[in-house]
């Protein structure tokens, strides 16, 4: 691989589950957002959007909810029984900030504007983890209430969140298959 800044934070980043009780500062949020906005989009559209959600009691309201539904599910691994029935859970990993990234059309706009988020932060020092499971939870009857209380814009489909926070672990790189490729 040809070495350089770029290709460095790329093969460096990793998905952060832990973080320090440490906040994001307003000029480091700010960055991750202007160069997640940087993205390229379809025709220029930038359909997607982003909520900010830094309450504590949003996100420690939104855990105990989440857990709940998942521990009703019969067939829950023990190993996620335990994680979910831990008081301290948190479906942010404890990051003081989550990124709730949505998008009206196409969502492959809002993935290249995620991916730009997750290794600027990266860049400067924060970690970050996508967060998918918790869809299963906010894209129900039950989950709608926190959706409405993110005031998503007319038209906008949540799609995942994204931790951001100073990390308290260095995870090591999981093995990659590069061999999922074929030439023409």
């Amino acid at each position: 691989m040809i070495k350089n800044q770029v290709t460095d934070v790329i093969a460096q980043r990793r998905s952060i589950r832990k973080y320090k009780a440490e906040p994001v500062t307003e000029e480091q949020l700010s960055t991750i957002l202007e160069c997640g906005f940087l993205a390229p989009s379809g025709s220029n559209c930038q359909n997607w959007h982003v909520t900010v959600v830094r309450s504590g009691d949003f996100l420690s309201r939104l855990s105990k909810a989440f857990a709940q539904m998942m521990m009703k599910n019969e067939n829950l691994p023990d190993r996620m029984k335990e994680r979910f029935s831990d008081p301290d859970f948190s479906v942010g990993f404890g990051a003081p900030v989550v990124l709730f990234i949505s998008a009206d059309g196409p969502r492959d706009n809002a993935c290249f504007l995620a991916e730009n988020i997750v290794l600027t932060a990266h860049s400067i020092g924060l970690g970050t983890c996508y967060l998918g499971g918790i869809m299963a939870y906010l894209n129900t009857e039950e989950g709608k209430p926190f959706v409405e209380e993110m005031n998503l814009p007319e038209g906008c489909e949540l799609l995942f969140g994204i931790t951001v926070g100073v990390p308290d672990e260095a995870p090591e790189a999981k093995p990659r298959d590069f061999t999922k490729v074929n030439y023409i």
